[in-house]
């Protein structure tokens, strides 16, 4: 026999939802994680989906595929790619949707992955050493920067995290970039710097009450 709830419980859950679970941040790693499924169960779609997603200045300057600046950060190499991107985005993504909201927090991850790109088009450019790179790396160091804008403005109250500890964390995440020569190093950067003047410019935007997220 159905059972019947009140409306003050549903108002009650409805709420619940809306400000506890971070639902862009559990949307973007779903929607990571169906395409990595897609590329292991269709192995022909898969090496399409990489050759014409990822991202290259190259494809910039003589193809003007600019679109490859947001599909890149939706492809992975392997698992493991995969599954370190998708755990510092919803540990570092929890904290930042609550904080700025949901619309500012896509504004961010979309922006720090395209200024990642462009940062990785221009180290390309510079050195003379062209390649290709997918990965969310870029957008999820994004959060990475605005999490430490976050932990900085909260003097280090923000999610229990201290200014040190956050530092620390940022400079290892590094240290293991430049000790592996496949990783794009130029993207990171990119994605954290956007994604700390992000976090300040959303941030003193003034919000409607409902957007409001404690943390």
């Amino acid at each position: 026999m159905a059972e019947r709830y009140s409306g003050k419980e549903n108002s009650l859950w409805r709420g619940w939802i809306s400000k506890e679970i971070p639902v862009c941040c559990i949307v973007l790693i779903s929607i990571n994680v169906l395409i990595f499924l897609l590329e292991l169960l269709v192995p022909a779609l898969g090496s399409w989906l990489e050759k014409e997603g990822c991202f290259g200045v190259i494809y910039l300057i003589y193809d003007r595929e600019w679109y490859r600046l947001v599909t890149s950060a939706f492809l992975h190499a392997d698992a493991e790619h995969l599954a370190n991107n998708m755990i510092l985005l919803y540990f570092a993504g929890d904290i930042v949707e609550r904080s700025l909201g949901r619309v500012r927090f896509c504004i961010l991850y979309l922006t720090a992955a395209v200024c990642g790109n462009l940062l990785s088009a221009a180290y390309e450019i510079s050195t003379g050493g062209f390649y290709d790179s997918i990965g969310a790396s870029g957008a999820v160091f994004g959060m990475t920067g605005a999490l430490l804008f976050l932990v900085i403005l909260k003097r280090g109250k923000a999610a229990e995290i201290t200014i040190q500890r956050m530092l620390i964390a940022v400079a290892l995440s590094f240290y293991a970039g430049f000790t592996n020569p496949s990783v794009n190093n130029a993207a990171h950067l990119g994605g954290l710097v956007t994604g700390f003047i992000l976090a300040f410019v959303l941030g003193i935007i003034p919000q409607k009450k409902d957007e409001i997220r404690r943390f």
